[in-house]
């Protein structure tokens, strides 16, 4: 994993958040307690940008591939709802997921609905 030593000032950050991420995870428990929240990566200039909602740090990554993976992003459970992303296809992204535990998950990558079938893949539905 490589983390670059140069990061962004704080307003360059603040103005970089308020831009669309570029990869996004919506997540929901439907619990009380747990809530709900999102994981974003960013892009800045040609490197990406993570932020987590359980951390107050960002790290600096080379490929939006390599910041995803990372942080595990590809990891789907019964809480994820949603994917987007506006450099990667479904299919693409469908391809690198992996499903944590045996249920048959359907989350909407890009707005598009999808499973976790027994064959341990992601399919469109």
């Amino acid at each position: 994993m490589t983390k670059y030593s140069q990061f962004p000032s704080d307003e360059e950050l603040e103005t970089l958040l308020e831009e669309e991420p570029v990869y996004s995870v919506y997540w929901d428990s439907e619990s009380l307690g747990a809530g709900a929240d999102l994981e974003q990566v960013y892009r800045w200039g040609d490197k990406y940008i993570v932020c987590l909602s359980s951390d107050e740090n960002t790290t600096v990554y080379p490929s939006l591939l390599e910041a995803i993976e990372s942080n595990d992003l590809f990891n789907v459970g019964d809480a994820t709802k949603e994917i987007d992303s506006s450099e990667l296809s479904s299919d693409e992204i469908a391809s690198h997921l992996r499903a944590i535990g045996e249920n048959h998950y359907k989350i909407l990558i890009n707005s598009e609905h999808w499973q976790f079938c027994k064959t341990g893949k992601f399919s469109r539905i």
